[in-house]
């Protein structure tokens, strides 16, 4: 039996390239790509520079809407803040 122990892991990862051509794939900007997950537009940049980890729930999640072809959808702020 082959030893899937690491399979997990890889899954729930991602290096900043790979996100970075994910959410163009998506048709998403950093902005965009940051409401859609719930994270600032800084920390989305954070991510494509490599200074932050990309967490694995929001690797599942652009794994899954690249495979499944799920259009985004984001919250859109006023240019008030809400």
């Amino acid at each position: 039996m082959a030893d899937t122990s690491n399979d997990w892991q890889q899954e729930r990862a991602m290096s900043p390239k790979a996100f970075e051509r994910a959410i163009a794939d998506l048709g998403l900007r950093q902005a965009q790509a940051g409401r859609w997950l719930g994270v600032s537009e800084r920390t989305a940049r954070r991510y494509i520079s490599g200074e932050a980890e990309i967490p694995p729930a929001q690797v599942l999640l652009l794994r899954a809407a690249l495979k499944y072809r799920i259009r985004p959808l984001y919250p859109r702020w006023n240019r008030d803040g809400n």
